[in-house]
């Protein structure tokens, strides 16, 4: 009885050392993802900014999208 008591500690001790190392990786590599991804820097929303002008005596402006580099929209009559 105290042999096959001694044999299952055993073969618990050994499956635990074996499965701990991989568990303790397994994070780490989590871990190096993450701190990985708070580096990145992503706009959540589209920066725009307005520009306006006088057009033939009546007041126009537009849309300009800093985030892509472009116009968002054509000369708006005020």
């Amino acid at each position: 009885m105290k042999k096959r008591l001694a044999v299952f500690l055993f073969i618990c001790l050994m499956a635990f050392s074996f499965a701990i190392p991989a568990m303790a990786t397994e994070a780490t590599a989590t871990q190096q993802v993450s701190e990985a991804e708070a580096q990145e820097i992503v706009p959540l929303t589209e920066m725009t900014r307005l520009y306006f002008r006088w057009y033939g005596g009546v007041l126009q402006m537009r849309v300009w999208s800093i985030t892509n580099g472009r116009w968002l929209t054509d000369w708006i009559s005020a």
